[in-house]
């Protein structure tokens, strides 16, 4: 198999080799098949040559404007044309079967070409002075690759954590480092990340959670009904007490009529 691009594969492979016994020697019969893929392009191309010692007999071209087998030296000319066309079939299926081990070749070699990080900060609270913000390069290949903190572009390598290279279970890699920061000043500290996956280095630094418009929302209505709450509970307050304060008043002055040696009249009970 030779690699002609970064997404073309060239699958060569001799067929079936025999020997014959004539009066005048030994002679050789080899078939020759070719696969290329051409993404973008259709299905992969396949040629098949036929060789009679040194020359050759037949070829088959899947480019070709009528896909058959024909004839490359004169002698095969007087075949009939059912021979030509069980060829042909015969040569087709084994097309397909090259496209399918071509295609099987290529997810091989996807696997075996760069792939670039998933990267983020992590911000995990330690105290009310200090923060820890780990950065995460997630599902890269190969396993080579670079994560370095600086604070003010100053590197901070003596000081953060960094743990090695492990498998993520799908052919990829994972790794993080960690760095020990004094809290709110996250915006001065640098992640630098370098793989042979990615155009250019990349810079991160940690991205405080902003409140989208819907939790914004929620909050103002939350605010306004404790506030509805609270202003209907003050308002119901104020007229019990109006409510009780006309009692008493009514109660006194029935108390009073009843003459100063009858005992007043609890208005609680």
């Amino acid at each position: 198999m030779r690699i002609l691009g970064p997404w073309t594969l060239l699958l060569l492979l001799p067929g079936a080799l025999f020997l014959t016994e004539t009066w005048a020697g030994s002679h050789s019969l080899r078939y020759f098949y070719t696969a290329m893929s051409r993404p973008g392009l259709g299905e992969p191309r396949f040629i098949s040559v036929g060789y009679v010692d040194d020359t050759q007999f037949v070829r088959f071209d899947s480019d070709a404007p009528d896909p058959r087998i024909e004839p490359r030296a004169p002698w095969m000319e007087q075949e009939g044309r059912e021979y030509w066309e069980e060829e042909t079939q015969r040569t087709k299926d084994t097309a397909q079967f090259f496209r399918v081990s071509l295609n099987t070749l290529r997810g091989y070699y996807n696997q075996s070409e760069a792939v670039a990080p998933k990267t983020h900060v992590a911000h995990h609270p330690i105290s009310d002075r200090e923060v820890v913000l780990r950065c995460w390069a997630l599902g890269f290949y190969p396993n080579e690759i670079s994560l370095t903190w600086q604070r003010d572009g100053e590197d901070q390598t003596q000081d953060m954590e960094l743990v090695e290279t492990r498998p993520s279970g799908d052919g990829t890699f994972q790794k993080w480092a960690a760095l020990v920061v004094p809290s709110g000043e996250e915006q001065r500290y640098t992640c630098h990340v370098q793989h042979e996956g990615l155009q250019e280095p990349l810079t991160l630094r940690w991205k405080p959670p902003q409140t989208s418009f819907l939790t914004m929302g929620i909050i103002v209505g939350l605010v306004l009904l404790l506030v509805a709450v609270v202003a209907g509970a003050v308002i119901w307050r104020k007229k019990r007490s109006g409510e009780k304060g006309g009692g008493w008043t009514q109660t006194a002055s029935s108390d009073s009529d009843q003459g100063s040696d009858v005992p007043l009249t609890d208005p609680k009970v």
